[in-house]
C-alpha cells in the first residue's frame, strides 16, 4: 500500500499525453454507441418502407402463382423478380443497397404466396468501430381470401392549403394511392373514393340524384301593359277633381289609364289613373290610391296629350310565362329580358298569378322601351323539401336581402336523418347556395380501383374557400354507405355493411379549424371565423349546431359498431391541443389511428403509416 499511493502521484503529474491517447480512444467508442440509436432509427423506418413494398409486392403477385405454361422454378424466378422491382420502386432510398427479395413459396391450393428477403443500410455513426453496414430481413405472405377494401380518403382543399401545403398533400396521396390501390383486382379488389372538401362538397353530375331536382327557370313568352289604341287628349281641367276630355274615348268606369304628353300641365303626366264619371268624350281621375285627383293647382293645359288603357290596375307589368309555377307573394328574379330597361337582374313580388301569368308588383315597363317578343326568364328564389330553385333569397346578418345561385355543390342536411346515412331518396342532403365563397373546382371521384382516375385527381387538387371540417367527415361516411350505392355507377357502389372478409376505411385529413355550417345551404350565422362576410351569411344558425358539435355527432354516428369502418385522422400543420386536433383524436377509431404532421415528411409518413396498417389488416382478416 505504501508503494500504491506514489505510483498514484507520479501518475497524476504525467505529461507525457498518454491519458490523452486512451481518452481520444474511448470518445470513439462512446460516439460510436451514442449514434448506435440514430443509425437503427434510420434503419427500422428502412424496414418499415420495405416491409410495405413487400406487402404491396405479395398482394399484387398473389394471384400469377396461378399462371400456366411455365414450370415451378421459371413461375419463382419471375415472381422473384417482380417482387425484387417493386421493392426496389417503392422503398425509394439511394442509400439502401443489396435490397433482395430472394425466398419464395407459394401453395396454389391455400391460395398462398409467402416472400422474404433482407437489405443492407450503410451506417452513419457505428462505422467509426468498423460496423460499415447494418442489415434486416423482412417477410410477407398474402393468401387468397384475403379481404376486399374499401377506402374514402377526406382531403382538405382550402383556401390555407395553397402554396407548398398543396404541393405537399399531392405528393404524399398519390404515394397513398399507389400503396392501397392494387394493380391486380382478382380475386379480390381495392378500391378508393376521393373527397376534396372546402366550404362544401362539389359532387358534379351527381347532385340531383343526392340535393333533389332544382326548379330552372320558365320561359317568358310576353310582356305587356297595355291594350287598345292610344287616344289623343284634347284638354285637361283644373278642378277638383280633374276632368280629361278625349273624343269617344271608348273607357268605363273604374278602367285604368296611362296619360303622358300633356302639355303645360305636366303634372298629369306619367301616372296611372282609376276612371270615373265617364261619359262618351270626358272622364274624372282618381288617383292610385283610389283619391280624387285635385289638379286646381296645377299648372294651365295648352295642348296634346296621350291616353292608353291599361291591363290591370296601377298600369303593372303582364307577364306571360307557361307553367310558371309560381305564387302570389312568392319573389322572382328577372333575367335575360331584350330591349326593355329596368327589368332585368331585379327581384320582384309576384301578384296575381293564374297558371300562365303573373305581375309583377309594383313594376310598370311605361317608358322602358318596347319588349322583345320571347325573351327572358322567370327565376324561383325559394326553398321546399322536394324542390329547390336555382336562386334563392335570404336575409343576411346585416339584415339586407340577399340573392345567391345554386351550385354543384352539397351541403348537410337536416331532419330526422341529418345524423344517419340513409339514402338521399329517403332525405335529400342539403344544397348550396354559396356566394363568392364558391363551390370548390375539384369534384368527388366515387370508389374506383382506376389510378388513373385518382391519380388525375390529386394532380388537380386546387385550393380554395373556408373549411367545413365536418362535411368532410361526413362524407368519408357517405363514400363508404352502401345506402347511397345507387347514386353511382354500378362499380363504385360500396358493398354491405358486416359481409365478410371486407373492409372498409376512413381517412379524414384537415389542415385547420374548422369554421363552416349551413342553414339551407347558406353558411350560417353560428359559424366560424374566416367563413366569409356578413353580408353572405344567412341570418340564421346552422341546422345541426356549431362546426365541431357537428363533426363529433357525425363521428359518433361513423363509428358505430354496425358499420364497421375504421376511421384514421390526419391534422396537417395542427397543433395538438387545438380544436382541431382534438376532434381529429375524438373521431379516430383509436389512439394508434390519429396522426399530426408537421411538414411534408410527417404527412408521407402518416399516410405510409395508414396504408401499412390497411394491408397488414387486408392480409390478416
Amino acid at each position: 500500500m505504501s508503494r500504491f499511493v506514489p505510483l498514484l502521484q507520479r501518475f497524476a503529474k504525467d505529461e507525457s499525453g498518454v491519458f490523452a491517447v486512451l481518452f481520444g480512444l474511448m470518445a470513439i467508442v462512446l460516439i460510436a454507441l451514442g449514434g448506435a440509436t440514430v443509425d437503427y432509427v434510420s434503419l427500422e423506418q428502412t424496414r418499415q418502407r420495405a416491409q410495405v413494398a413487400l406487402d404491396a409486392a405479395a398482394l399484387a403477385l398473389q394471384p400469377e402463382i396461378y399462371r400456366t405454361g411455365l414450370t415451378e422454378s421459371e413461375l419463382e424466378a419471375d415472381l422473384l423478380a417482380k417482387a425484387q422491382a417493386i421493392v426496389l420502386e417503392r422503398i425509394g432510398d439511394i442509400d439502401v443497397t443489396a435490397a433482395r427479395v430472394n425466398e419464395i413459396d407459394f401453395n396454389t391450393e391455400a391460395g398462398r404466396l409467402t416472400l422474404g428477403g433482407d437489405f443492407a443500410l450503410p451506417t452513419r455513426f457505428v462505422r467509426l468501430v468498423g460496423v460499415d453496414q447494418l442489415g434486416a430481413s423482412f417477410t410477407s405472405e398474402a393468401v387468397r381470401g384475403a379481404v376486399d377494401v374499401e377506402v374514402s380518403v377526406a382531403l382538405d382543399v382550402t383556401g390555407s392549403m395553397r402554396g407548398q401545403r398543396l404541393e405537399d398533400l399531392k405528393d404524399a396521396l398519390g404515394d397513398l394511392i399507389d400503396a392501397i390501390v392494387q394493380d391486380e383486382q382478382e380475386p379480390n379488389y381495392t378500391k378508393m373514393a376521393l373527397i376534396p372538401y372546402s366550404q362544401a362538397i362539389n359532387v358534379g353530375s351527381y347532385a340531383e340524384a343526392l340535393r333533389g331536382p332544382i326548379r330552372g327557370p320558365s320561359d317568358i313568352t310576353s310582356i305587356s301593359w297595355a291594350y287598345g289604341d292610344t287616344k289623343n287628349i284634347s284638354n285637361a281641367t283644373r278642378d277638383d277633381p280633374a276632368r280629361i276630355t278625349s273624343d269617344r274615348h271608348g273607357f268605363q268606369n273604374d278602367d285604368w289609364v296611362y296619360i303622358w304628353n300633356v302639355g303645360g300641365m305636366y303634372q298629369l303626366n306619367n301616372r296611372a289613373y282609376q276612371v270615373a264619371n265617364r261619359t262618351r268624350d270626358t272622364f274624372e281621375l282618381k288617383d292610385q290610391n283610389g283619391n280624387w285627383v285635385d289638379s286646381r293647382w296645377y299648372n294651365w293645359y295648352n295642348w296634346g296629350g296621350q291616353v292608353v288603357q291599361c291591363l290591370v290596375e296601377r298600369c303593372e307589368t303582364v307577364i306571360t310565362s307557361p307553367d310558371h309555377g309560381l305564387s302570389n307573394g312568392d319573389n322572382v328574379y328577372v333575367r335575360d329580358v331584350s330591349w326593355l330597361n329596368g327589368i332585368n337582374n331585379r327581384i320582384f313580388q309576384v301578384t296575381n298569378a293564374t297558371a300562365n301569368s303573373l305581375r309583377l308588383d309594383g313594376y310598370s315597363m311605361i317608358g322602358q322601351g318596347t319588349y322583345s317578343p320571347g325573351t327572358g326568364k322567370l327565376h324561383c328564389t325559394k326553398q321546399t323539401d322536394l324542390v329547390g330553385c336555382d336562386y334563392y333569397l335570404f336575409t343576411n346578418l346585416s339584415g339586407w336581402s340577399t340573392l345567391h345561385g345554386i351550385t354543384s355543390c352539397v351541403t348537410e342536411r337536416d331532419g330526422v336523418e341529418a345524423f344517419t346515412d340513409a339514402a338521399p331518396s329517403v332525405s335529400y342532403v342539403g344544397r348550396n347556395y354559396p356566394g363568392s365563397n364558391g363551390c370548390l373546382t375539384n369534384q368527388v371521384v366515387p370508389l374506383t380501383s382506376d389510378k388513373d382516375v385518382l391519380h388525375d385527381l390529386a394532380d388537380d387538387l386546387e385550393a380554395e374557400g373556408s373549411t367545413s371540417g365536418s362535411l368532410g367527415i361526413l362524407w368519408s361516411w357517405y363514400m363508404l354507405s352502401p345506402n347511397f350505392g345507387y347514386v353511382w355507377p354500378e362499380a363504385s357502389r360500396p358493398a354491405a355493411y358486416g359481409r365478410e372478409r371486407l373492409l372498409k376505411a376512413a381517412i379524414i385529413m384537415t389542415d385547420g379549424e374548422f369554421n363552416t355550417v349551413h342553414y339551407d345551404g347558406v353558411i350560417s350565422r353560428n359559424t366560424g371565423s374566416g367563413s366569409g362576410g356578413n353580408n353572405e351569411k344567412i341570418n340564421r344558425d346552422a341546422h345541426n349546431g356549431r362546426p365541431y358539435e357537428q363533426a363529433r355527432a357525425y363521428c359518433d354516428a361513423m363509428n358505430d359498431d354496425s358499420t364497421g369502418i375504421v376511421v384514421y385522422t390526419v391534422g396537417f400543420g395542427i397543433v395538438e391541443g387545438s380544436d382541431a386536433a382534438s376532434v381529429l383524436r375524438y373521431c379516430a377509431s383509436s389512439a394508434e389511428n390519429y396522426f399530426l404532421a408537421a411538414n411534408a415528411s410527417d404527412l408521407s409518413d402518416a399516410f405510409e403509416q395508414i396504408a401499412r396498417n390497411i394491408s397488414s389488416l387486408r392480409l390478416t382478416q
